[in-house]
């Protein structure tokens, strides 16, 4: 549910690059039809990962799972609820961030030719794009560490990671 929750808010990221970013271009006295193309090319491929992102998942599911039904119940432990809530911070915090490093890569596009894209930017938004980086790098670790997090976490409530809650 959480990468398919990313996967619609992907979808919705891409109209910035569709719809926005080229209305920009288009109303500049400069008119630089290669950086139109490459926004139409940058939302175009948001699209694309949203919608593999949004197929991947149970795709994967169905090969691995049977498919359930209605009357099945599903009981669920603390430890795998801590697991599931460190993953979607993760994914949040990924999520958060990806649109602050999107925006440099972006105009390290557009200015390719201009020199050093990171050196051309302010201080406060080289601090913004290095905060970027370490919630997104913060954010892969929540999702990959997850089950470790989650023991932690466990440990300091006093349950066993094991444990079946009530």
């Amino acid at each position: 549910m959480a990468v398919r929750l990313f996967a619609l808010w992907l979808a919705l990221s891409s109209i910035n690059y569709l719809v926005a970013i080229p209305n920009a271009f288009s109303s500049s006295t400069a008119s630089n039809t290669a950086s139109m193309i490459l926004t139409y090319a940058m939302g175009a491929s948001y699209i694309l990962v949203a919608l593999l992102l949004w197929i991947f998942p149970m795709f994967v599911a169905h090969k691995i799972l049977p498919r359930t039904n209605h009357t099945n119940t599903l009981n669920v432990s603390g430890f795998n609820l801590a697991q599931a809530g460190v993953g979607l911070l993760g994914l949040w915090l990924t999520a958060k961030a990806l649109p602050s490093i999107s925006w440099v890569v972006f105009r390290a596009f557009i200015t390719v030719d201009m020199g050093s894209t990171f050196s051309a930017l302010a201080p406060e938004m080289k601090l913004e794009f290095g905060v970027a980086i370490l919630e997104a790098l913060l954010g892969v670790f929540f999702v990959a560490k997850s089950d470790v997090l989650a023991r932690a976490i466990m440990r300091r409530g006093g349950a066993e990671p094991g444990a079946q809650d009530a």
